[in-house]
């Protein structure tokens, strides 16, 4: 791999800017995670299970695996250009964080739920 090549990957300059910061990373595979849980009650069968991956897994092999894979081969991620009402990233990872400070809150509030 050229000095060059290996730069930009390390940089993460392969990577859309939203995704750029570990932190911003960590956010945007929490809120996606949370975003599609299907709200099933049923118990999940084997092979729902087989298809699970927990945010953190999900994190590592995207960022760390396939789009760097994909990056040295000349491929990046970007936002479509299709003139389509898509959902806002940024409001997104916002809402879920929220969510997420406010439980919690609720959590460590003296008389809070203790998960009794």
């Amino acid at each position: 791999m050229s000095k060059d090549l290996n730069a930009w990957l390390k940089a993460g300059r392969h990577l859309p800017t939203e995704m750029r910061d570990f932190h911003d990373q960590k956010s945007l595979f929490a809120a996606m995670h949370a975003l599609q849980d299907d709200g099933a009650t049923r118990p999940k069968s084997a092979v729902d299970q087989l298809y699970e991956v927990s945010p953190v897994v999900g994190h590592v092999y995207v960022v760390d695996r396939f789009l760097w894979f994909m990056a040295r081969r000349g491929w990046t991620l970007q936002r479509s250009r299709a003139d389509m009402p898509f959902s806002d990233l940024s409001t997104d990872v916002q809402t879920v964080a929220a969510e997420r400070r406010a439980q919690f809150g609720e959590l460590i509030a003296p008389g809070g739920s203790r998960g009794a």
